[in-house]
């Protein structure tokens, strides 16, 4: 006797004397079972479920720890849009309504909690800015092509003129009363270039102050939130709290107006904190149904197929509980779920209850043939037991082949695939046996009455192609050939929005915006880095020039940088040097004004106070104002630009592209020619950062991770195949079928048009190790023949075909609970998954056969020895 059949009969002991120890002490096993369960149940309703990328990437990837440091030290968050849309006729309306919200929520308690600010009116905010504080700078940073326009106005000349305009203005009602008392000398106007530089080239109107789409069709306001997108559960509070503010104002706007806001305008939210929360919905929505709709559909099905009402407890309580158990250690392990892995309930369901079919299957046909529960079992476990062992673990082995990855969302998903995989099998194997003893020890009819069970009518299928074998193959190596072809113009996509649910308001409202306004709202985020002040401003001051050129090629509307707004300590002392040089000082400023009052019968303020003391103290300050004193104010405009850590000072600047982010080739293209051109060396060096580069960092991943995990859990199938047969032969032909599914799904997917994302990549891994399962039992069957004539084969492949098509349908089942998902990423999935494991059936079930035919295979089990034929 080999030492492999030697080891054979030893499994087969080993797995008679576990049916007769279940047989003894079921009632025992299923007491602990159930407390099992209970403990598992406890840390699984602590599980929390994550919905974003972010969640799948590993924080020690550089790519990722760069973002980190620059949310945490830039205070990095992307702004919440509300979008007012409306026919040009109620643009005033429009205006009220936003000014109305604005106030509303600035006016509740909880405000603060959820944004730093919200703004309808970009000039109206302005205003309520600390102006007088800024005025001790003013002649410092304002640029230097300025300073004679300046001079000029500060001259006791030019101040009286101003003073003078003020009261004529006031006098024909043109003036606003309160712009005056803000700004008497009309030094705002000096920030019209900045006002330009706000509203870059996109589409709208901000005559008012209002960003208005050209078309005078949308108003878009603006909100700063305290916490990144990446908190869900602040993403959500966050998007409540406005929709309910949304739904007050509407009210007070009725009651202000005598409109209702419903019939005039269309509201919605945008930006990654609404977006966030939708997902969140939908996704948590999608894995309740899915894990419902899945169990539902296999056990139901499982069921019919036997015409036993009782096969919904014994395959739904082992189902559940495998479940209950993976959740359980899912939390153990990582505490949470993200997006992967929230399919994991669907695969479980669709790939456990193979391994219920194959142990059931077989104990059915061992009690109709005469024999008792536990002999029927015993056979079952000893005879079917080792291939179902063998399928599921190299199943579990080709889930933990996707766990060697720097992608932690796959890794997640591959180690609880995997547990859940054991788990599946440590409940077939003991639990289902225990509950079919616990239900025959309590029958009160002993005779078991065998039932027909669904044949799906292979023999007849069978007979029909073996009649024809080498035209089916010829046929079938001609589909893969050509489905080859497609397979490997295959593209990865990781555009967020093919994953994303098509019914997310806030993703479709965020295209229309970009769409309406000529731009995205939301930026590329480039981060300049330089170990002393002058290097900064002199990298800056190379890049000015090259971002003003692709805002005149339309590459981009407009870009954000505080060093835009600064002048370096150089200018400075030269703007400081003209106006001397002009005769200003404070004190001949603070007469001239005083007089200019009285003359035209104002009276002094003290917001007019405050105004001239600032500003004839920033007249008469000497020293420039250097980077450090600027952080030192650790003002709230500064933060989100002006960093100094690491030894080096680290500015950001945020370039909003003409196209949305969404339109990877033209925002890549976009970064790549900035660089280029920019082209810093040494300690100045200058990155591209923000979520786009998680974006392209996923991409990397997936692509890196799909054609590692793949040719992983092949070669882990391959290394299986051949400690399970010891021959090349048997083993070739066991993957043939599996490879052909793999060439089929790959190549099909290419011709509906189905792109490998972010999701669907794990199909391809997971069809490998799902596939395998059918072709090993088919060829065991085959093993166990009594003869080399067609007929046997017919025979054996029908008869383990039942079984093969019956799990196949329950798989297929199991992932449709994927493919009726509103999450476009779990749909593709879900149909990536039925197409491969329809084509592992019909490689197992069709083309193994004609394999084992055309080429004569000639191997048996057990010693049955054919004349010359080769025995195992």
């Amino acid at each position: 006797m080999s030492v492999k059949t030697l080891k054979h009969k030893r499994s087969q002991t080993f797995l008679r004397r576990l049916a007769a120890f279940l047989h003894r002490r079921h009632g025992l096993v299923l007491f602990c079972f159930f407390v099992l369960t209970l403990f598992f149940a406890g840390f699984a309703a602590q599980l929390e479920q994550k919905t974003t990328v972010r969640d799948l990437l590993p924080a020690d990837n550089e790519v990722v720890r760069r973002f980190e440091e620059t949310v945490q030290h830039f205070d990095l968050i992307d702004r919440v849009v509300v979008a007012v849309q409306f026919e040009p006729e109620h643009l005033e309306s429009a205006e009220v309504f936003a000014e109305l919200l604005v106030e509303q929520v600035e006016a509740q308690p909880e405000s603060a909690q959820y944004f730093h600010w919200i703004r309808a009116n970009l000039l109206a905010a302005g205003q309520r800015t600390n102006w007088h504080a800024f005025l001790k700078y003013l002649t410092r940073l304002m640029p230097e092509e300025h300073i004679p326009d300046l001079a000029k106005r500060l001259s006791p000349e030019g101040i009286a003129a101003r003073v003078a305009e003020n009261r004529r203005e006031l006098e024909s009602g043109v003036a606003v009363k309160a712009l005056i008392e803000k700004d008497p000398l009309n030094l705002l106007e000096f920030a019209g270039g900045y006002r330009n530089e706000i509203a870059g080239n996109y589409q709208i109107s901000f005559n008012d102050g209002f960003l208005v789409s050209k078309d005078d069709r949308m108003l878009v306001i603006l909100a700063k939130p305290t916490d990144s997108p990446e908190n869900v559960d602040f993403s959500v509070a966050l998007t409540d709290f406005l929709k309910g503010q949304i739904e007050i104002t509407k009210q007070a706007f009725a009651e202000e107006e005598g409109l209702d806001a419903d019939t005039v305008f269309s509201i919605g939210l945008t930006g990654p904190h609404p977006i966030t929360a939708i997902e969140n919905s939908i996704i948590k929505g999608d894995v309740v149904s899915m894990f419902l709709s899945s169990f539902a559909m296999v056990v139901l099905l499982f069921s019919l197929a036997y015409r036993r009402p009782l096969a919904v407890f014994y395959v739904g309580i082992p189902l559940f509980a495998a479940q209950i158990w993976t959740l359980g250690s899912g939390y153990l392990l990582f505490g949470r779920l993200n997006l992967m892995t929230a399919t994991f309930s669907a695969i479980i369901v669709g790939l456990g209850i193979d391994y219920a079919i194959h142990i059931f299957s077989r104990y059915l046909d061992e009690r109709g043939r005469g024999k008792v529960a536990k002999e029927a079992m015993e056979t079952a476990l000893a005879e079917t037991g080792l291939g179902t062992f063998v399928g599921g673990l190299t199943t579990a082995l080709a889930f933990l082949a996707l766990g060697f990855s720097d992608f932690s969302g796959l890794r997640e998903f591959a180690i609880i695939a995997a547990v859940g995989i054991f788990f599946c099998l440590l409940q077939m194997f003991v639990l289902l046996p225990c509950m079919l003893f616990f239900r025959e020890a309590r029958r009160r009819n002993t005779e078991f009455k065998p039932r027909a069970q669904w044949d799906f009518h292979l023999e007849v299928l069978l007979k029909a192609i073996l009649k024809f074998p080498r035209t089916a193959l010829a046929l079938l190596i001609a589909g893969t050939l050509i489905l080859l072809v497609q397979a490997v113009q295959l593209r990865f996509n990781t555009d967020l929005r093919s994953v994303r649910a098509k019914s997310n308001e806030a993703i479709n409202l965020q295209s229309e915006i970009t769409n309406k306004i000529g731009g995205s709202l939301r930026s590329l985020t480039f981060l300049l880095e330089a170990p002393t002040e002058v290097d900064l401003y002199a990298a800056h001051d190379k890049l000015v020039p090259v971002l003003r050129g692709l805002k005149e090629e339309g590459k981009l509307v407009r870009w954000d940088s505080l060093l835009s707004f600064l002048q370096s300590p150089r200018a400075q002392t030269r703007n400081t040097a003209s106006l001397r040089e002009n005769g200003l000082n404070g004190d001949q400023v603070r007469e001239a004004f005083k007089a200019a009052m009285e003359a035209e019968n104002f009276r002094e303020t003290e917001d007019s106070t405050r105004y001239i003391e600032n500003l004839a103290a920033g007249l008469d300050a000497g020293g420039a104002i250097s980077l450090q004193d600027i952080l030192a104010t650790q003002s709230p405009f500064v933060r989100p630009f002006l960093s100094r850590h690491d030894g080096k000072y680290k500015a950001l600047i945020h370039v909003y592209p003409s196209s949305g982010l969404w339109d990877k080739n033209a925002v890549r293209a976009l970064t790549q020619d900035l660089l280029d051109r920019v082209g810093t060396k040494g300690d100045t060096q200058i990155h591209v950062t923000g979520i786009q580069t998680i974006s392209e960092e996923l991409k990397r991943l997936v692509k890196q991770s799909f054609q590692y995990s793949t040719l992983l859990s092949g070669f882990l199938v391959i290394a299986i195949m051949w400690y399970h047969f010891r021959k090349p032969s048997l083993m070739m032909l066991t993957l043939t079928p599996l490879l052909m599914a793999v060439v089929w799904m790959l190549g099909t997917m290419r011709l509906l048009g189905i792109d490998i994302t972010v999701l669907n990549f794990v199909a391809t891994p997971l069809i490998i190790g799902i596939g395998i399962d059918d072709g090993v039992h088919i060829v065991e069957k085959y093993l166990h023949r009594k003869s080399n004539d067609t007929a046997e084969l017919v025979k054996l492949t029908a008869d383990c075909g039942k079984a093969v098509t019956l799990t196949s349908l329950t798989t297929i089942f199991g992932f449709s609970s994927l493919f009726l998902a509103n999450y476009s990423g779990f749909r593709s999935l879900g149909l990536c998954a039925i197409l491969g494991v329809f084509f592992c059936w019909l490689g197992s079930v069709i083309m193994l056969p004609l394999l084992m035919d055309v080429f004569n295979v000639r191997f048996v089990r057990h010693g049955v020895s054919h004349g010359n034929e080769p025995v195992d």
